[in-house]
């Protein structure tokens, strides 16, 4: 009997283990695509367990929202230390955070990747969204939404007017903006047990990170569930169009690797090579853990020890900046905005433009804590108010995003060292008073 339970035991701990490994999502992706195409009726009986794992993932995502961005946030208020850089952290969170944004669009829109679906594609995805609530057409002849209604619709949809109705309907765009305000103002109160809140939201913001990696073992077999549904309902040829898109995407955050690794070389006042081969670490564990935490301890080391800046400065800024100012995810959702817009014919003016630069900030410093498909869930926030639907894109997304989560993520980590190498001083530049205080607090 001992044996026995040893024995299940360890089948137990190994199926954990396989089912953690990052390889395992392929399996899940090629039975999809199988049954998608060959089985159809058991792919659409799949379709209420593929829409349940969805509904797991999402449940996550508001405790988590709420408890890193008041956590972050009013830490960062409370802090002498950042009190002295408030103003540069600002400057820097802004540029930074729109620049990315700009990237994404631009690129997305001079590249096109949303025009190579054909017609009969886009009446196939109509149909997907016909059966869901919303009532859009994504044919060519669509007609495009009047750009005021959106941007007044908006701004009355960010500013919640009962927090607690907002949460009880999974309003998460009111709860990212209430979170930051209140986490503001406990930041800024004198009270001695201000502490203890912190702490309390750091557990919430820990077990539901917890109750994610529970959720995200079972991402093959969730994966599997939705890619077949969808499959069968709008066939392979869709998925094989998102190429373009991967491609496009690939290049965006190119183009912000180098930008970034430009940044820290101007700051670190030391060659280019040196300031490459100091980031080679946290770039190399950003692309195969697919997760920025992960990355906090090298990127510190970095800059810090091989690079020379100020750790008071690092140690607070590279923590923060890798939770609230998401970068790599804000271009990737301006990136998609933009290909959702081409995919159903929405002719984006220039308010359409700017709500999308706004809204995926927010919706980037949403994903605070989140990684993988729990990015994507968050994509709403900046497709709603555009009058764009997810669900016609959201399983192509998901289908995707092996390839492009590692680069997500490089986006997030190195952009990250580039904001704190901007916003903190290079021991070298310090004055040497203020460089042996420097070093008497790091001893």
């Amino acid at each position: 009997m001992i044996k026995n339970e040893v024995f299940n035991g360890f089948n137990f701990y190994s199926l954990i283990k396989v089912l953690g490994n990052p390889w395992s999502i392929v399996p899940g992706i090629l039975l999809g695509l199988y049954l998608g195409i060959y089985e159809k009726n058991l792919s659409q009986a799949l379709t209420p367990y593929g829409d349940l794992y969805l509904r797991l993932l999402k449940m996550c995502v508001l405790p988590l929202l709420f408890s890193a961005i008041t956590m972050s946030v009013g830490r960062l208020m409370s802090s002498n230390e950042a009190n002295k850089y408030i103003k540069r952290i600002l400057i820097v969170f802004l540029i930074g955070l729109v620049g990315v944004s700009i990237i994404g669009e631009i690129v997305t829109a001079l590249t096109n990747p949303g025009g190579s679906f054909d017609d009969s594609t886009l009446t196939t995805l109509g149909l997907v969204v016909n059966k869901s609530e919303l009532d859009l057409d994504i044919s060519p002849n669509g007609d495009v939404m009047n750009q005021q209604e959106i941007l007044i619709s908006f701004l009355f949809n960010l500013v919640p007017e009962n927090i607690f109705v907002s949460l009880s309907e999974g309003n998460a765009l009111a709860t990212l903006f209430f979170a930051i305000v209140f986490g503001a103002a406990m930041g800024n109160i004198e009270e001695s047990n201000k502490e203890d809140v912190f702490n309390t939201l750091e557990v919430v913001f820990k077990t539901s990170n917890k109750l994610i990696d529970w959720i995200i073992l079972f991402l093959p077999i969730g994966l599997c569930f939705l890619l077949a549904s969808q499959i069968a309902t709008t066939g392979f040829d869709v998925l094989v169009a998102m190429k373009n898109f991967v491609i496009v995407t690939i290049l965006i955050f190119f183009i912000i690797y180098l930008v970034s690794t430009f940044v820290v070389w101007q700051r670190a006042g030391c060659s280019l090579w040196q300031v490459v081969v100091s980031l080679k670490k946290p770039t190399i564990l950003a692309l195969v853990t697919r997760s920025s935490f992960t990355c906090l301890p090298s990127s510190i080391s970095a800059l810090s020890e091989s690079l020379n800046f100020n750790t008071q400065t690092v140690n607070l800024v590279v923590p923060l900046t890798m939770t609230v100012c998401r970068f790599g995810s804000v271009a990737y959702f301006a990136a998609t905005s933009i290909f959702v817009g081409q995919l159903y014919h929405n002719q984006l003016n220039l308010s359409s433009c700017l709500i999308i630069i706004i809204a995926s900030i927010l919706a980037g410093m949403a994903t605070a804590g989140a990684t993988g498909i729990v990015t994507l869930t968050v994509l709403d926030l900046v497709l709603k108010p555009l009058g764009l639907p997810l669900e016609a894109v959201l399983l192509l997304l998901i289908a995707i995003d092996p390839i492009i989560d590692p680069f997500r993520t490089v986006g997030i980590v190195h952009t990250a060292i580039a904001a704190t190498a901007a916003i903190a001083d290079s021991n070298s530049k310090q004055s040497p008073t203020f460089a042996s205080e420097s070093q008497r607090l790091e001893v």
